[in-house]
């Protein structure tokens, strides 16, 4: 399905990119985690989405038209955050498809959109599924859409350019604490983000000296 955003969504003329997916093309259970930006992310999850994954995400998008249908065919896991009986339910869900079912899940950890360059603290869940399942955590970065879109005004600019990159597996026994495994995540994709900033805003100025 998110394949499908992918292909109806090509009229914008937005290049994307993909680096080191490899690290995706595994048949082992792990966690995926990525950075949450906008909505613009079902397009970019397309581009880069592995067999065999289920995503967990917030059940207030169960009821939004188009995206809500989206998530019932890739099998979502809706999470409940104001219910902590159901959020429990959740995690307990995406532990089954982990260690018993081999699959991949999907999770943004900042736990909702955020379009500011600093990505927000990590919520804990992915990194106690990681850990308790002893599964890798794969970071993936998506670089940031402002080259082609402007947030506050809801306004895209025609073209633009996203890289999607895999950074390597981080292995959760190589952590004494959740929050330390977290914060490493967090610190690898925040330099990655950085790189692929500069590389895109560098980019930007190269080709605008072409014209």
């Amino acid at each position: 399905m998110y394949k499908v955003y992918k292909k109806v969504c090509a009229w914008t003329g937005i290049k994307y990119e993909t680096r080191d997916l490899k690290y995706l093309d595994t048949d082992e259970a792990c966690i995926v985690i990525a950075n949450h930006q906008s909505a613009l992310d079902v397009i970019t999850m397309g581009y880069m989405w592995p067999q065999n994954t289920v995503v967990i995400l917030k059940k207030s998008l169960k009821y939004l038209p188009g995206f809500n249908l989206c998530g019932y065919l890739c099998h979502s896991i809706w999470i409940d955050r104001i219910n902590k009986e159901k959020a429990h339910k959740s995690l307990d869900d995406a532990m089954d498809h982990v260690k018993n079912k081999k699959h991949k899940v999907f999770i943004f950890p900042e736990g909702t959109r955020n379009s500011n360059d600093e990505m927000l603290p990590f919520k804990k869940g992915a990194f106690i599924l990681a850990k308790e399942a002893n599964v890798p955590i794969i970071p993936v970065v998506f670089s940031r859409y402002k080259n082609f879109y402007n947030h506050d005004e809801r306004r895209f600019d025609y073209g633009g350019h996203v890289i999607i990159k895999s950074l390597k597996p981080v292995y959760p026994q190589d952590f004494s604490t959740i929050e330390e495994l977290s914060d490493e995540c967090r610190k690898l994709m925040t330099a990655e983000l950085d790189r692929l900033d500069k590389e895109l805003i560098d980019e930007e100025k190269s080709s605008s000296k072409k014209d």
